[in-house]
């Protein structure tokens, strides 16, 4: 069996893992962007109850409705901080899978290049064997007149 067909496995192989690490991007990217609107969601919502919080004040607040102003807009705040701790997380997630991603494809290609390359080689070689062959062989003789 030839060289280059040997290999043709482990290129497959490095192929099918190169796909997978593309599609655990795409997932990581997917769930970064979706972790990303929530955070928006939640500063929007924020800003809202903010300039609620300032109307009424404006209009006039009993002592336990500022509280309760405060204590969720103290809340919103927390949700806020974690939210944004899973965005900075799910960005470390995403450039880890895109470099695993990059590196997947950089070896599928290396091995792609080097079954290219055998074969290539196996080509040439078969091409030299036949060349030589018929080089060799005697000249058909033609018929005298």
């Amino acid at each position: 069996m030839r060289s280059s067909r040997r290999l043709q496995p482990v290129a497959d192989i490095a192929k099918h893992s190169e796909r997978h690490a593309a599609r655990r991007h795409g997932d990581s990217l997917r769930e970064h962007q979706e972790q990303q609107r929530q955070l928006d969601e939640l500063i929007k919502y924020r800003d809202q109850y903010m300039d609620r919080f300032k109307q009424a004040g404006a209009s006039g607040l009993s002592i336990v409705q500022m509280r309760d102003y405060q204590l969720f807009i103290t809340r919103l705040d927390q949700a806020i901080a974690q939210q944004q701790q899973l965005v900075s997380t799910g960005e470390q997630q995403c450039q880890q899978s895109q470099a695993n991603w990059i590196d997947k494809r950089g070896k599928s290609e290396m091995i792609n290049k080097v079954v290219e390359n055998r074969a290539l080689t196996e080509q040439q070689r078969l091409d030299r064997r036949e060349q030589k062959e018929l080089d060799d062989s005697p000249a058909p003789v033609s018929p005298e007149r």
